[in-house]
């Protein structure tokens, strides 16, 4: 169950996660539902299960955070699910409802809650954020009387008094297509992708761009944004600031062959470059395992257990607030067209063997058939 709304375009990242995790659940523990939300109603596997009464704006909110479960608690009282596997909405009331309901309906299913981001306090920036903020402070411990494992990405061995599935985000190599070899001498062509939020980093490479581009040996670089999404007013204003705007392009958002041409005209990808600002001790971003299943050479700022340091089309750079040093940027570039001719395919081999979300959902899997079979969590949250 995802409480995301297929209508926001930022929650696209989200939609195609929730739509590979479906595909490999279904080849690991059988067929699966998937549950989402949209201004009409709840969806089941893209079919409008249930209408809001009212709809527009004014009402989303409310329609999210309240009706979207009582539409949900019926589904699953009516299906009798084996396992319920949701995203962390925060512990609201409607949530912590939901799960008292759907658990006294069918005491042996089993409740498995992914947290995407954790601690995820810093990334709470708004008003209605921050109220849903204070509610989750209020409610999370009230989980564990219905929760029964916590899937985290940032090696916790108990969240909210639940133990803790470890787990790394995958990719489905199979539906990006292989990025041809680009050959570029006198530019380097960087892009970045995603819903655009300080946690990007972006700014860090504009000021490093600003500082880079005055060195009178320089090559031309240029910095393509696609995405949008809070921060991308502040940037086009920095951009302006720092007198680069012929080297920065901002196309909105892009998708399907749109984005692949994209990846065609860059040379190196950026991962979020501002992970630290959340305090987060480690990273699994979904686009940085897109980059390699794509194989686009990347940046790389936080740790991330699945690319270490020896891999050589992934440029480690410090994980500060300090400009980008664009300088080794192209060197990187250059070395690897000139040593790893064969660098795209090589990602790509990687990724297949290393990065599915066959081999990331495992654990969880096991997890699943122990429990159903009256098994035990204790093996796996070690």
């Amino acid at each position: 169950m995802y409480p995301v709304s297929v209508d926001h375009p930022g929650n696209r990242g989200i939609l195609n996660k929730m739509e590979y995790q479906r595909s490999t659940f279904s080849k690991l523990t059988g067929p699966v539902d998937v549950i989402c939300n949209s201004i009409r109603g709840p969806l089941v596997n893209g079919d409008l299960a249930g209408r809001y009464p009212i709809t527009g704006r004014g009402f989303n909110s409310l329609n999210h955070y309240a009706l979207f479960y009582a539409h949900v608690t019926r589904l699953a009282r009516r299906r009798n699910y084996d396992f319920l596997y949701i995203r962390y909405p925060f512990a609201i009331p409607g949530f912590l409802g939901f799960l008292r309901r759907a658990k006294g309906a069918n005491p042996s299913s089993k409740v498995i809650v992914e947290i995407a981001t954790f601690p995820y306090l810093h990334e709470l920036q708004t008003p209605k954020q921050r109220i849903l903020g204070l509610l989750d402070h209020l409610g999370h411990d009230r989980l564990k009387k219905h929760v029964d494992a916590i899937v985290t990405f940032y090696g916790q061995s108990e969240i909210y008094g639940i133990p803790c599935i470890q787990s790394r985000n995958g990719v489905d190599v199979q539906r990006l297509p292989l990025r041809r070899r680009r050959q570029s001498a006198d530019e380097l062509a960087m892009i970045t992708v995603g819903n655009l939020a300080e946690r990007h980093g972006i700014d860090r490479v504009l000021c490093g761009m600003a500082l880079y581009v005055r060195q009178p040996d320089s090559r031309r670089v240029t910095l393509h944004v696609v995405g949008d999404g809070p921060a991308l007013p502040d940037l086009v204003t920095l951009a302006a600031k720092l007198g680069i705007e012929e080297h920065v392009r901002f196309h909105g958002m892009k998708s399907g062959t749109d984005l692949d041409a994209a990846f065609e005209d860059a040379d190196i990808a950026l991962d979020s470059l501002g992970l630290h600002r959340l305090h987060l001790p480690s990273s699994s971003s979904l686009k940085a395992r897109e980059y390699c299943a794509r194989g686009i050479p990347f940046v790389l700022a936080s740790h991330d257990p699945d690319f270490p340091p020896e891999l050589p089309f992934v440029l480690h750079v410090p994980s500060t607030d300090d400009p980008l040093d664009i300088s080794t940027m192209v060197e990187f570039s250059a070395e690897v067209q000139k040593k790893h001719p064969t660098n795209n395919r090589d990602m790509r081999s990687y990724a297949g063997k290393r990065l599915t979300w066959e081999a990331k959902l495992e654990p969880l899997a096991q997890f699943l058939e122990a429990e159903l079979n009256g098994g035990g969590i204790e093996e796996l949250v070690r």
